[in-house]
């Protein structure tokens, strides 16, 4: 077993309470909100793991989750990384917007994972390819080569010093709840094109991540 380190975001929490403020309508409009997502198959796991595993087909294309494949939890070895990884989603969202500042809260959890018989992408005669920072068609058809892989686990390309990730196919090999989970504060710099993660005195620009 190993622990994997998630960041994510409340989007219906944060913005419903921010367009109301009112918890009891906030509480409402979430309801509502939910009410347009897939239905949960997979109630035994705490929201914040079976939460990639709702949509069918996948929400979106990234690497190791091509369009016609199945969804996949993403979690980072330690915590550094998983600021990276999501510090560059976070901005490739924003970097085109005409915002000034962004600042706010995210949710930081740890859940452990059974890593038998993991595949190591580090292994592979394709790694550079599969590791390329913008296209992820050869991990796309890496799935498709290898459809009983359910976990993988490859080096950042976000990360400055690459440390591992692991990509989870597979619900299953996830802990039904988090080990542990915390909230994380943030300041976005649009002009900077940077990210300040303040509880880590972390700053992350664009170029470094993209």
């Amino acid at each position: 077993m190993i622990e994997l380190v998630r960041i994510v975001e409340h989007q219906a929490a944060l913005y419903s309470y921010r367009a109301t403020q009112n918890e009891e309508v906030a509480l409402q409009l979430e309801l509502l909100i939910e009410m347009t997502k897939p239905k949960n198959l997979y109630t035994a796991w705490h929201p914040l793991i079976a939460t990639p595993f709702r949509y069918q087909p996948p929400h979106s294309e990234a690497r190791f989750r091509p369009p016609y494949g199945k969804n996949v939890f993403y979690g980072s070895f330690i915590e550094e990384t998983a600021l990276y990884e999501h510090a560059f989603h976070f901005m490739k969202q924003r970097i085109h917007l005409k915002i000034k500042i962004d600042a706010g809260v995210r949710t930081i959890f740890i859940v452990e994972a059974d890593d038998n018989n993991a595949i190591k992408i580090k292994n592979n005669p394709n790694y550079i390819e599969l590791m390329n920072k913008n296209d992820y068609l050869p991990s796309h058809q890496f799935i498709l080569t290898h459809p009983t892989e359910t976990f993988i686990i490859y080096p950042s390309s976000r990360d400055p010093e690459k440390r591992n990730n692991a990509a989870i196919l597979d619900i299953e090999r996830l802990d039904k709840n988090p080990k542990w989970e915390s909230s994380i504060k943030f300041f976005y710099d649009n002009h900077s094109q940077q990210i300040s993660w303040l509880d880590y005195n972390i700053h992350i620009q664009w170029k470094q991540v993209s």
